[in-house]
């Protein structure tokens, strides 16, 4: 297998280090200009302001002199990327794949954008459009399926995407993005018990060395919560999520979510919320991604430290005085949402009650996943229930006591 077929491979079921498979290709390497645009896809794909100085150099350097008109195009979309418009970036990914349906590096990135954006139903989109290109026994048929998979499910169909899922890993059973397409199936249904048994009868499929490693413990904790283990989810975010959290503010998001779940169910705090705040503290650039930076927010407010979430909240206003597409975002969703987690947060549950209801229609704008963002329609849901009550969310999940 050539270096770049394997590092492709290795991108697409999120295993191993694509970047790291294709060090030894530089400029004269035939494989050169391939290699740029897995190097190039990878750093859009970490959907992070950390991966953008990689990206920048890999444009840097550029492609080879004879570079062909596909590789030009994945260098002009992650252009996009680097320049800050996802949207662009989004439509020249789609755009290969008019010419190129079988360009599996295209509309995984160009997924990868999409869920940025939050535009779930152009996840179907893209990849249904492509699926007419393809037949059962070519290579990549697998990944393609279970992109197919995460698609549906993201788009509420449950059986069409758990079908698919399966069809996947029928094909490449080792690959973790398969196991997580099949995960998001079972979730949209609702069958939490039947999701825990699938996330532990397939360890051995997802607990690898592997990016999605975390997030399909996340799931399977929250499988375990919603059938009545929390006990189970409180292992796995102590094991798992929190140690990842303090590296990584998208895994803070998962830990997050989970912590809130099991607050829900009375879990005791110990200290757990004030450690995801410090790992946002620490990691976070407000302003790049509404979906972390409104975690972010919840998790200030849980952990009892106020001045965080004003600091955040400070900094995303900034945001929003720009003019690209980041600032829009800001201006729409973010400073919104953060004013009804803030509300919430200090007892003010009936106006949160209508700043949540206002969110509704947007809040998938977000970016993210409609299961991990169940947790802010979680919040608004505990607004309503505790509309007469007037004490904060440190009271309520952790007792008296305020970090100031």
């Amino acid at each position: 297998m050539k270096t770049t077929a394997l590092a492709l491979d290795h991108l697409l079921c999120a295993v191993g280090d694509s970047v790291a498979d294709l060090r030894a290709i530089g400029p004269g390497d035939p494989e050169f200009d391939r290699a740029q645009t897995i190097r190039a896809g990878a750093s859009v794909l970490a959907k992070s302001p950390d991966a953008l100085p990689a990206l920048a150099e890999v444009l840097a350097t550029g492609s080879g002199t004879a570079a062909s008109p596909r590789t030009r195009a994945h260098l002009a979309a992650a252009e996009a990327w680097l320049a800050g418009d996802p949207v662009l970036a989004a439509g020249r990914y789609a755009a290969i794949l008019d010419q190129w349906p079988r360009d599996l590096l295209a509309l995984r990135v160009a997924q990868s954008c999409y869920f940025f954006l939050g535009w779930h139903e152009q996840l179907c989109a893209v990849v249904d459009s492509v699926m007419p290109a393809w037949s059962s026994d070519q290579p990549g048929y697998a990944a393609l399926l279970g992109l197919a998979s995460f698609a549906h499910a993201e788009n509420g169909d449950a059986a069409r995407a758990e079908a698919l899922g399966r069809e996947a890993l029928s094909g490449d059973a080792s690959c973790p993005m398969g196991v997580h397409s099949v995960a998001h199936a079972i979730a949209e249904s609702g069958r939490a018990r039947k999701g825990s048994q699938w996330m532990r009868d397939r360890r051995g499929q997802w607990f690898t060395d592997s990016r999605m490693c975390t997030h399909n413990a996340w799931h399977l904790a929250m499988f375990d919560v919603d059938a009545g283990d929390p006990g189970s989810a409180l292992a796995i975010l102590d094991e798992w999520l929190l140690p990842a959290s303090d590296d990584s503010p998208i895994e803070a998001c998962d830990a997050t979510g989970l912590l809130w779940r099991l607050a829900v169910e009375g879990v005791p705090d110990n200290g757990r919320w004030r450690r995801i705040s410090d790992a946002f503290e620490r990691k976070l650039t407000p302003g790049f991604w509404p979906f972390v930076d409104l975690h972010a927010g919840l998790a200030h407010f849980a952990a009892g430290i106020p001045g965080r979430a004003q600091r955040l909240r400070g900094a995303i206003e900034r945001r929003a005085q720009g003019s690209d597409y980041a600032a829009q975002r800001a201006t729409q969703i973010t400073v919104p949402a953060l004013r009804a987690l803030a509300a919430w947060a200090e007892g003010r549950h009936a106006e949160a009650v209508g700043l949540f209801a206002g969110l509704r229609p947007i809040l998938g704008g977000a970016g993210g996943s409609r299961v991990q963002l169940e947790v802010l329609a979680g919040v608004g849901r505990e607004a309503v229930r505790r509309r007469p009550v007037t004490r904060g969310i440190h009271v309520a999940l952790m007792g008296e006591t305020t970090i100031t």
